[in-house]
């Protein structure tokens, strides 16, 4: 563990401070992904989000809840988190629910801002996630990004990073650049 303390809640702490063992363990939204990888998965209602919302069917922007991440993710990222809102039919009755899909999409461009609104990051380059048959595994894609730090609304430039859609998608979870 690092020896700088922070009176402040962990993820208000810059994220260079953080190291590889100051995490012990794997997020469970990592875990549930990797449950479905399969060469012919289906989609599960079990989401990496603790809930949507819908109201009559009607969506309600900016209603992902993820109390627990330490980085905002806006509604308008479920695709980029392969979370649709589909049709399904039981015993002939058609219903609308949301399902996860294993395939992590975060594209250039997108940006997130830390809960605590001291860190950005910035997405210059990515590719998506995707079955690759003939290794028989799931390919986990590519990110490059920016960290920005944020003083006084001004975004100052800290570092370029690289990672997989999965590591990325553990940094807006746990706010620990690995």
């Amino acid at each position: 563990m690092s020896d700088t303390s922070y009176d402040s809640p962990l993820h208000e702490a810059p994220l260079n401070h953080f190291q590889p063992d100051d995490f012990m363990y794997v997020p469970k939204e990592i875990t549930q992904l990797k449950a479905l990888w399969q060469e012919r998965t289906q989609r599960s209602t079990s989401l990496i989000v603790p809930s949507m919302s819908n109201e009559h069917s009607k969506l309600v922007p900016d209603d992902i809840h993820h109390s627990h991440w330490c980085f905002n993710i806006p509604y308008a990222f479920r695709d980029a988190l392969d979370i649709k809102y589909e049709q399904r039919k039981k015993d002939k009755k058609t219903y609308m629910v949301w399902t996860q899909g294993p395939m992590l999409s975060f594209n250039e461009g997108d940006t997130f801002t830390s809960k605590n609104q001291n860190c950005a990051l910035q997405i210059i380059f990515a590719t998506g996630m995707g079955w690759d048959a003939t290794k028989n595994e799931m390919y986990q894609g590519s990110v490059v990004f920016e960290e920005f730090k944020i003083e006084n609304k001004k975004y100052t430039n800290i570092k370029q990073h690289s990672c997989n859609q999965m590591a990325f998608l553990e940094i807006l979870i746990t706010g620990s650049i690995l």
